[in-house]
């Protein structure tokens, strides 16, 4: 099964590792780059003593230049890598066999239909989640000093780092898997797939569905102003860096901040991937459910 399994998806890993040197090429020279300013503008002295308060328009000037237009490229394909690799790999995983009427050959022999089934599975998916974690391994490791100044709570680095990228893959694979199965059809359940993908893509990243679950309220003496007092000062008026700031009103001498603190980063992660995985689960466990009956 290993051996068979290798021979179908070759092609697929194959694009897979080319992908992957490609984003690591652009990741490397990206946070190269990035530590040689981030080191000559004294971006980290300035942390260390005033938590980027003395610094704000060094701050500034080094998330314009790597927040730029030029990073585009690289995000939109980050953002999209998931739902289209995970069409590519999982529609011909049983829509091609049951396109081409292999499959009366394949599960005829001693090893039987839902085994077949599964041992696949779990091939490919342990392929996809080591394509993922390495993905999201390079892409921390580059923007690590740009995470020091800016919010990690929002894309493009939420979706990228933590497990949010590999939970997002799987789920595009298992709604692929399914549409292959139900429609018997290589191309169309690639592009059902992509599309069904998009659903909770855009519930959870576009309209950041588990983003408000965990903010958390502060109050702040307010005195000559409230100076920087603004959901989008520089350092925020948290005072932390990586806290993102929601809403900020006035109470008397006090301001009433609405915020999501920078350490709601890995529950908001559990939570994204969990939502991912939970759909992924449901897709595959009904596609093993249906096997037989689709084939008979």
């Amino acid at each position: 099964m290993i051996w068979v399994t290798w021979r179908q998806h070759r092609s697929q890993a194959i694009i897979c590792l080319g992908l992957f040197c490609a984003i690591t090429i652009v990741a490397v020279a990206t946070g190269a780059w990035m530590r040689a300013t981030f080191s000559a503008d004294g971006l980290g002295t300035c942390l260390a003593r005033s938590a980027g308060a003395g610094c704000p328009a060094a701050i500034s000037s080094f998330v314009r230049e790597f927040n730029s237009p030029g990073t585009m490229p690289l995000n939109i394909v980050l953002f999209a890598i998931p739902g289209i690799l995970g069409a590519v790999v999982g529609a011909p995983l049983l829509g091609q066999e049951l396109e081409r009427g292999t499959w009366q050959l394949a599960w005829s022999q001693t090893v039987p239909r839902t085994r077949w089934l599964l041992t696949k599975l779990a091939l490919v998916t342990g392929g996809l989640v080591a394509f993922g974690a390495a993905v999201t391994a390079v892409m921390t490791w580059s923007r690590a000093p740009l995470d020091r100044l800016t919010i990690r709570l929002q894309p493009p680095p939420f979706n990228v780092e933590g497990l949010s990228f590999a939970c997002s893959l799987l789920c595009g694979f298992g709604l692929a898997v399914l549409a292959g199965l139900l429609l018997r059809n290589t191309i169309g359940a690639m592009v059902v797939g992509y599309f069904a993908w998009e659903v909770p893509f855009l519930l959870v990243t576009l309209m950041n569905g588990p983003l408000h679950i965990l903010t958390a309220t502060a109050r702040i003496a307010c005195r000559d102003g409230c100076p920087g007092a603004s959901t989008n000062s520089v350092p925020p008026v948290t005072g932390n860096l990586g806290d993102l700031v929601l809403d900020v009103t006035r109470s008397g001498n006090q301001l009433v901040v609405t915020y999501l603190p920078a350490s709601r980063f890995w529950p908001l992660q559990f939570i994204e991937g969990g939502m991912y995985l939970a759909i992924a689960a449901a897709a595959l466990g009904t596609a093993v459910w249906l096997l037989h009956r689709r084939t008979t």
